[in-house]
């Protein structure tokens, strides 16, 4: 079956999203951050790209990017080349570490720009990995906290928010939105959504689940709903009911 042509966007503005291969780690150490965020400079300079944001979470990276004289496919085509040959080499493996193609979506009005922006510096705090937003270390949050970048184009952002104060006070404000979900546990069976909270939970039973402490508890249901598990097979799945479950998501929305 051929695949579906990528819906191109009006002002070339795209949301971005590379994912590991199987839900595969694709940042094992600080040093495999860095080189991506190298890689990513050195293609920018070269196929002449504008980055308005970036956030590399363990296993997939999000980037909010406008093309001008090079066409997005290239793009990320030379992007994943490099990095795969450079993470191949480091771990002496072979093979695919992306899956399939990248994910993109349009962007065509100031909105929905908006909506992704803080989306994309949002993505840690709604995985769990920071308590507070701007604390994670991968993302390009602090260019725009510290009103300066190296590589980041941060004009246009702040442009359209009148000011850095306001700029940073929009990514503060805690949303639930959602862009192009990232979602590799869609339509899991039990056993494998059972797999996955042991995964980030160490609980190898629903009684283990029900006796976390409810604070470490909510952390964790917030985490796995996130990433994919709906709130009615987490029910099953943990004990929990869908009335304690959704009061504990609806804690990190408030």
């Amino acid at each position: 079956m051929p695949r579906k042509p990528r819906e191109k966007s009006r002002f070339g503005i795209y949301h971005v999203i590379l994912r590991g291969v199987n839900k595969q780690i694709i940042f094992e150490e600080n040093e495999d951050y860095l080189q991506f965020i190298r890689i990513l400079k050195k293609y920018k300079e070269v196929c002449e790209f504008k980055l308005y944001a970036y956030c590399l979470m363990d296993n997939h990276v999000h980037l909010l990017m406008e093309q001008t004289t090079t066409e997005l496919e290239t793009i990320m085509k030379r992007i994943e080349v490099k990095f795969v040959k450079w993470y191949n080499r480091k771990y002496k493996r072979i093979g695919y570490l992306f899956q399939d193609r990248y994910k993109s979506e349009p962007i065509n009005d100031e909105g929905y720009f908006r909506t992704v922006f803080r989306y994309i510096h949002q993505n840690p705090l709604h995985a769990g990995l920071e308590t507070a937003i701007g604390t994670y270390r991968w993302s390009s949050y602090y260019d725009y906290a510290i009103s300066q970048s190296s590589f980041v184009d941060i004009d246009k952002a702040i442009n359209l928010f009148q000011s850095n104060e306001k700029c940073i006070e929009y990514l503060q404000y805690i949303s639930d939105e959602k862009c192009m979900e990232y979602n590799s546990l869609s339509r899991l069976s039990d056993t494998e959504a059972l797999e996955i909270i042991h995964e980030k939970t160490s609980c190898k039973s629903a009684s283990d689940f029900q006796h976390l402490d409810r604070t470490l508890r909510n952390q964790y249901l917030q985490k796995l709903h996130y990433i994919g598990i709906p709130i009615r097979q987490l029910s099953r799945l943990t004990g929990i009911s869908r009335t304690a479950i959704n009061n504990a998501i609806r804690e990190r929305t408030i």
